[in-house]
């Protein structure tokens, strides 16, 4: 990789980054968060479009699954160099990697373990997950209500960048 690409990878996550911490500020694990006197925490993107401005709480509360559906991803919006989404999780995922895209994740509802590499620790809403492209993760709801997390792609997922592994033992 060049230095130079390497540079624009590392900035194409700090601004996904970004976004996904101020997300995260309205959750925490005391619930004791609040945003400034008459505002609600929001998700606020410039897309080229124009302007997307959701609720958290109304982004959270939505149910993105039918009956019988366990995984669902909607795109909220992109841009040249990023993707958004919102992911909705009955069960578990099965072991996976992205070879061409870097992922941030901001869990709005659920809790369960998130799997990143060969480790899987325990995560809850507000959490914010960081999965390095090539790395190997799953995430498992642990909760009652399906899982509501939002997503971030870098550069912008083109649907055919998931390698889905064994989920005994994580190879392809």
């Amino acid at each position: 990789m060049s230095r130079r690409s390497g540079r624009n990878r590392i900035a194409s996550a700090i601004a996904a980054a970004g976004l996904a911490l101020a997300c995260s500020q309205f959750f925490n694990s005391a619930g004791d968060a609040a945003p400034a006197a008459g505002s609600a925490a929001v998700l606020d993107a410039l897309f080229p479009e124009g302007r997307t401005t959701l609720e958290l709480e109304v982004l959270a509360a939505r149910d993105g699954l039918a009956p019988g559906q366990d995984f669902v991803v909607l795109e909220l919006g992109r841009d040249a160099g990023s993707s958004h989404h919102l992911v909705w999780i009955r069960d578990r995922e099965v072991p996976h990697r992205h070879d061409r895209h870097d992922l941030f994740v901001v869990i709005l509802r659920g809790y369960g373990a998130m799997r990143l590499g060969d480790t899987e620790r325990a995560v809850g809403q507000g959490s914010i997950l960081y999965v390095p492209r090539g790395t190997v993760h799953a995430f498992r709801n642990d909760s009652d209500a399906p899982a509501v997390a939002y997503a971030v792609y870098a550069p912008a997922f083109d649907g055919s960048d998931r390698v889905t592994l064994s989920p005994d033992r994580g190879d392809p």
